[in-house]
């Protein structure tokens, strides 16, 4: 057997662990992490909950603390292309050979205690980055906080909570407040919590929540931070003003775009001057953070333009308010005047008819498409949902068909839905010659 194949074999054993499905809870992770001597405990991290935009403030506080020379540990799900990407130190996957040892390693104890997927990627994430001797690491939660395999670190340097929105409601509640409960399960005493919520009520709940757990203070963006002025660029990227304390920013380019990306830029600031004094940046690597956020980090598909002409576009949005926020985004941008070509494909658990809706207006064809995954909603099944909203919809077998006739069609494309529907794309993309 090659070395290749029996990387795939282990990393086949990793997937299959999918069976043991989601289990919220702490003793397993706890268990794997203890026979690892407890790896999490050697350096500092800053965690990141929240339902949208936790990736993009990780991936902005990473690209921002290794532009300034910091050996940066990166942790987040799902990936898009290859498992490794879920664990990067300086914006390096972790090697296969890694991958290999680690599963090796904890095989036996994950047949114990029928470990979950999560669980599993969660500890060799720790280890790796104890073993590469990071200085820091920014640890994404995988759905929740409270009870979520990430929720390990005893006392981390910060912790953040993005915005909230209704997703996973079947584990985490159906209304926001109980959403929310359950994101503010990661802050910590002793440790500062940023929030990137906007929403008076939940803000009202997070600062009640951060005394309740006596974190050492609850920082609020509306409070600590301002945005002067806003350019929007046709390539998706945008120009703008705005202060953190006392420190003001003049013509920032962010290679993304938006009203939430602005959120998710102060958010991170505002985390980065909390631990200033351990982890100074100076403005230089700030502005080459945000400016270069995909490459330094290697994170991508965050409203991501792929081609200018016709434009085509990718985002992983996969809940309605995602959804809402490609959209104005588009916009603000120059395309308002587009109809659009819009490959779609959604997990069966998403309000896929009210995310349709918010198409409606902006289609011309929607290209219906299930992504190779047992939750995917069947695209012939997601056509019939489309049609009392958008006439004009075909389905397509896989999600290289809808692409490539996308693609075929000339016209301005759309591609987004599910992390799992990029994955595919990007691969179809892969055999493309962009122009």
């Amino acid at each position: 057997m090659s070395q290749k194949d029996s990387i795939q074999d282990l990393l086949n054993y990793l997937f299959s662990l999918h069976r043991f499905g989601i289990k919220p809870g702490l003793d397993r992770i706890q268990f794997l992490l203890s026979f690892l001597e407890n790896p999490e405990t050697l350096y500092p991290c800053i965690h990141v909950a929240g339902t949208n935009g936790k990736g993009s403030v990780c991936s902005i506080l990473a690209s921002i603390l290794q532009s300034a020379g910091y050996r940066t540990g990166l942790y987040t799900s799902p990936h898009i292309r290859l498992f490794n990407e879920r664990i990067r130190i300086n914006g390096e996957c972790i090697p296969n050979e890694d991958i290999a040892r680690l599963a090796s390693k904890l095989m036996p104890e994950i047949e114990k205690e029928h470990t979950t997927f999560f669980e599993v990627t969660t500890a060799m994430a720790f280890a790796w980055f104890a073993e590469q001797n990071v200085d820091i690491a920014i640890i994404e939660t995988g759905m929740g906080g409270r009870l979520d395999a990430t929720n390990v670190i005893e006392s981390p340097l910060a912790t953040i909570i993005t915005s909230i929105d209704l997703d996973h409601t079947e584990y985490l509640g159906s209304d926001l407040l109980s959403i929310a409960s359950e994101k503010a399960g990661i802050m910590k005493i002793g440790s500062p919590v940023i929030i990137g919520e906007s929403r008076i009520e939940l803000l009202s709940f997070f600062k009640s929540f951060a005394i309740h757990k006596q974190a050492s203070s609850c920082i609020i963006i509306d409070e600590k931070s301002a945005v002067y002025s806003v350019l929007y660029n046709r390539d998706l990227s945008m120009h703008i003003d705005l202060s953190i304390g006392n420190q003001k920013y003049v013509e920032v380019k962010s290679e993304r775009a938006g009203l939430h990306q602005i959120r998710n830029i102060q958010t991170a600031l505002l985390a980065l001057h909390e631990i200033s004094e351990l982890f100074p940046c100076d403005e230089l690597s700030i502005r080459k953070g945000i400016e270069f956020t995909s490459l330094i980090s290697g994170i991508h598909g965050r409203i991501q333009l792929l081609q200018t002409n016709p434009p085509v576009i990718i985002d992983v949005g996969h809940n309605p308010a995602c959804i809402k926020r490609l959209l104005e985004t588009i916009d603000m941008c120059g395309y308002s005047h587009n109809k659009w070509q819009i490959v779609f494909g959604a997990m069966a658990d998403k309000p896929i008819q009210e995310m349709i809706r918010l198409f409606a207006p902006y289609c011309d064809v929607l290209l219906a498409c299930s992504p190779n995954i047992e939750r995917a909603m069947p695209a012939s099944q997601l056509a019939l949902l489309s049609k009392d909203f958008i006439q004009d919809t075909e389905y397509f077998q896989s999600v290289a068909e809808a692409v490539y006739q996308g693609i075929d069609s000339k016209k301005p494309l759309l591609i987004t839905g599910s992390f799992y529907l990029a994955e595919e794309a990007f691969r179809a993309l892969d055999t493309i010659q962009f122009t």
